[in-house]
């Protein structure tokens, strides 16, 4: 793994993933293009037509219009001090910062992959290939029967060395990260908001020990202390996607957050499997809806998740 050690491409980065929202696809493309540093000189040191016309180069948009509203939704959040306290923050917490350039599948995501992550935890965990690790999701409010289905799963996995990847939420995620805890196994935390900022907060203690079990992170593309937000919720669904080489949704309603998270999966090419339940129970009328619309893989037991892995 490379960790950022130059002090211009730490701050760049770190700048780049304050001064945008996740998924910013013109940021993504301009930074590639030019690489962090150059672009938030571009940011920093010229006027808006002058970065308008530079966008337009680089086809980071269309006209110098879309261009000029791009630099000044940037310069409104582009604060030297804001960079600072995150880093301090960092140092102080123990957090790394990580090229996701390093870690397999993000650069699936193309003109959307974060600028930077920010660990918790074991770092070395993200770079395990993708066939090591798989997502299981699922409703926050799960039943019984969800819940005993995902720590079960994970618990199995886990003791086959899968690295489970969730997103630290109620129902579900929760019982996938202490399935994997309990087996003594590998897992990875996604969270909306700073990974200092423990979200849910009936969930601290789980995080915590997921950044302090070996071979298991907590993981972010937003700076410490940020806010978790609905639109953030959404677009880390995309990193929990692209850093598995399955997804599993194994409890979910019809409009549950999951299927998000199935349809990031879908959309890089991972395969895609679903728990089903009772079809009286609307708990699982959104596993039901992804086998029938997703092409999903029926998951009847720990052994269908594992072979999902091309195991």
């Amino acid at each position: 793994m490379t960790t950022l050690t130059t002090t211009a491409d730490l701050e760049a980065r770190a700048a780049w993933s304050i001064i945008t929202e996740p998924s910013d696809a013109t940021a993504g493309t301009l930074t590639a293009a030019i690489g962090h540093t150059a672009a938030l000189a571009a940011l920093t040191g010229s006027t808006d037509s002058d970065l308008a016309a530079l966008l337009v180069e680089h086809e980071a948009v269309t006209t110098p219009a879309d261009g000029i509203a791009a630099a000044r939704r940037w310069r409104l959040r582009a604060s030297t001090a804001d960079v600072d306290t995150a880093i301090a923050r960092a140092t102080r917490d123990g957090i790394h910062l990580i090229d996701p350039s390093t870690i397999p599948g993000l650069a699936d995501l193309g003109n959307v992959a974060p600028h930077l992550l920010w660990v918790r935890g074991d770092a070395t965990a993200l770079t395990t290939p993708l066939t090591d690790k798989i997502a299981l999701v699922g409703a926050r409010a799960a039943t019984t029967y969800g819940e005993h289905v995902a720590m079960e799963f994970a618990s199995a996995l886990a003791a086959r060395e899968i690295t489970i990847t969730s997103g630290a939420a109620y129902g579900i995620d929760g019982a996938a990260h202490r399935g994997a805890l309990a087996a003594g196994g590998a897992t990875i935390a996604w969270l909306a908001g700073g990974v200092d900022r423990p979200y849910p907060l009936g969930h601290s203690d789980l995080i915590a020990r997921i950044a302090r079990q070996e071979g298991s992170a907590i993981v972010s593309e937003v700076a410490p202390g940020a806010t978790p937000t609905k639109w953030r919720f959404l677009s880390r669904n995309r990193l929990l996607s692209a850093t598995t080489a399955a997804t599993v949704v194994v409890e979910a309603g019809w409009r549950s957050g999951s299927l998000n998270t199935a349809g990031h999966a879908a959309a890089l090419g991972r395969t895609l499997g679903a728990v089903p339940g009772p079809i009286t129970s609307a708990a699982s009328a959104g596993c039901h809806r992804l086998l029938r619309e997703f092409d999903a893989q029926v998951i009847a037991d720990v052994d269908d998740a594992y072979a999902l892995l091309g195991r």
